[in-house]
């Protein structure tokens, strides 16, 4: 199986991105996967510099880089993780609402339904 994901412009990638998040944190949060499981999969500097590289909204290019920052404040204050990412989760809500909306909706899946 080979899944590709291809988005050319920037408010599509930074919506994209957020729901991935949202996903992630949730994940995170419901115990479904560790916060090195996130780290591995999303939270890279990459996805920040990515963000940067297409203009994409400075709020969320902090969200990303805080992001990163996840297994940091796990090894140091781990009684701390449950309300950070709760508190990254209601960012993420809050800057999705903020993306404006494209022309029109794109399919984030390529050949979705061919």
């Amino acid at each position: 199986m080979n899944l590709q994901i291809e988005l050319k412009h920037s408010e599509e990638i930074q919506k994209f991105l957020c729901v991935l998040n949202l996903g992630m944190l949730d994940s995170v949060l419901e115990g479904a996967l560790t916060i090195e499981d996130a780290y591995t999969y999303l939270y890279r500097p990459y996805v920040a510099q990515l963000l940067e590289q297409n203009n994409a909204n400075k709020k969320i290019i902090e969200l990303f880089e805080e992001c990163c920052m996840l297994e940091d404040i796990q090894d140091i204050a781990p009684e701390k993780l449950q309300d950070v990412l709760k508190l990254k989760r209601l960012e993420t809500l809050d800057l999705l609402k903020s993306i404006p909306n494209t022309e029109k909706s794109m399919y984030w899946l390529n050949k979705f339904d061919e």
